[in-house]
């Protein structure tokens, strides 16, 4: 039987980069431009212009289970555009100049009647202090903003000058945007905040319209076809900090209109061609997605762990994908590994096994003072000659990036003598200990050995001992870890003890 100190961790974790891997078609496409995409009951909403998506008859509007397109009630304009809107029990859409609502089985009017509700199509629809607010572009009976009191509609203050394309609660106040100058009585330049009784600029905003938005890392970003926010440049996409808006990435040569987090990463679809139609932030500058798509991306929209894309595109990533498509990054995986023998002696081996999820690529091992030094097998068995504490890397990769744990084995020092059964236990008194330790046994002893070993394995110290207490003078010892063992006929018992 053998001493040893087990193997003690000291976990470290950095995640790398994620690197962009597969674009897919989604089912055979559709037969016109998507402009819009919602979750909703657990399937993905596409609305646009098609009559036909994937195997499915259905006018502007069809859902998408996983791997089927079914039909959805028919809708009576294409002018679905950025005009879904889910709550956990509706979904909500913007037909033309009326709103519908889909419960997962049936399609209702919300106002209860099938006639306009508004002069032209509604485009937004978000819900602020248990009210259901529209925008779009109609100007009558109500100036592109409205809001629904249960049973009718009511105007909020007198509106905005021009088209609200995007409405969003953001801070306690609903975000309003498009390409208006005016809300209310107030000078807003294409952004405002609706507070529930007053309208309020934000910074001096845009200078030309505002198509998308979305939250990112807790910060409004917007995204259109303006240039200058807050009378500086900013190039279709900005941020606000709070006070003003702020311009977000490099130069894009056209609009956008899309924008959606996956992979805790921002991404932004729309006219623009450098890069092809969607980018990604990274850093202070726009990356292409694989090699984008060949036409607008106008909705984007992240449903079972893939980014889908909608537009007017004919290809995704070089390959077919009729105006719908889905973007994936695997998972990142998570180092993760396991020590066969937990205790070890110099001169012994273990075996490491990596378990880490997501289907990891490939894996490098990192075992300074071991033997082998690097590996890249899934369970490679390493052997360590002498006590001590060695460093244990492991680093993993996949399409989804890369990720490292670093650990620490402690290798205890052994004393190398065969040891009986543990019958003659005994204590150390005091432990650390400084000149003189006294050793004290629960039984009498007839005769017993008394050993110290040093953390090398060698014999350093040995006396008879006889009775029941024992006074070692260990002055002549270094400060260190020692072994100390008493075997007498009837056992053998051993522990560690400290030298300051």
């Amino acid at each position: 039987m053998r001493s040893t100190l087990p193997f003690l961790l000291f976990s470290s974790l950095s995640i790398g980069t994620l690197s962009a891997q597969t674009w897919a078609p989604v089912g055979s496409g559709t037969t016109s431009a998507v402009y819009s995409l919602e979750v909703f009951n657990g399937e993905l909403y596409a609305a646009g212009t098609f009559t036909q998506i994937g195997d499915a008859t259905s006018n502007y509007i069809a859902r998408w289970n996983g791997s089927t397109w079914g039909n959805v009630a028919n809708l009576i304009s294409f002018m679905a555009a950025d005009g879904l809107y889910a709550t956990d029990t509706a979904l909500f859409i913007g037909d033309g100049g009326r709103v519908r609502f889909w419960n997962g089985t049936n399609l209702f009017n919300l106002t209860g009647v099938n006639s306009s509700s508004f002069s032209s199509s509604v485009y937004s629809l978000a819900h602020f202090q248990d009210t259901l607010y529209v925008g779009g572009f109609f100007s009558t009976p109500f100036a592109h903003v409205a809001k629904w009191t249960g049973s009718a509609y009511e105007s909020v203050t007198s509106g905005c000058n021009a088209q609200v394309s995007s409405l969003l609660p953001f801070q306690d106040q609903l975000f309003v945007a498009g390409n208006f100058q005016y809300a209310g009585d107030s000078l807003v330049r294409h952004t405002a905040r609706w507070n529930g009784s007053a309208w309020n600029p934000m910074g001096a905003g845009v200078n030309n319209d505002v198509f998308a938005h979305c939250i990112f890392q807790d910060t409004l970003y917007i995204g259109g076809r303006f240039t200058t926010a807050n009378g500086m440049p900013a190039s279709r996409v900005a941020k606000w900090n709070g006070s003003q808006w702020v311009k977000v990435g490099g130069t894009l040569n056209d609009h956008v209109t899309a924008m959606a987090v996956y992979r805790d990463q921002l991404y932004i679809g729309g006219a623009f061609t450098t890069p092809s139609h969607i980018a990604r932030l990274s850093g202070g500058s726009w990356v292409p997605v694989g090699t984008g798509c060949n036409d607008n991306v106008r909705t984007m929209e992240v449903y079972h762990d893939s980014l889908f894309v909608g537009g007017s595109f004919t290809t995704a990533g070089g390959v077919p994908a009729l105006r719908i498509a889905k973007w994936h990054i695997p998972e990142a995986p998570v180092a993760s590994f396991s020590v066969g023998t937990p205790t070890l002696c110099p001169n012994e081996c273990t075996t490491f096994t990596d378990n880490s999820p997501n289907r990891v690529s490939s894996r490098t091992w990192s075992f300074p003072g071991g033997t082998p030094a690097n590996s890249t097998d899934s369970m490679p068995t390493v052997c360590y000659a002498t006590p001590g504490t060695y460093p244990v890397t492991l680093t993993v990769t996949n399409a989804g990036g890369t990720d490292n744990t670093t650990d620490s084995v402690f290798v205890e020092v052994c004393t190398g003598v065969q040891e009986a059964a543990e019958h003659a236990a005994f204590s150390m008194q005091p432990n650390p200990a400084q000149g003189l330790v006294e050793v004290k046994c629960t039984e009498i002893q007839a005769q017993a050995t008394l050993r110290i070993a040093d953390a090398a394995g060698r014999m350093v110290h040995e006396e008879m001992f006889s009775g029941t207490v024992l006074v070692v003078d260990i002055n002549h010892l270094s400060p260190g870890l020692f072994v100390v063992s008493l075997e007498s006929a009837t056992g053998r018992s051993q522990q560690r003890l400290v030298i300051r």
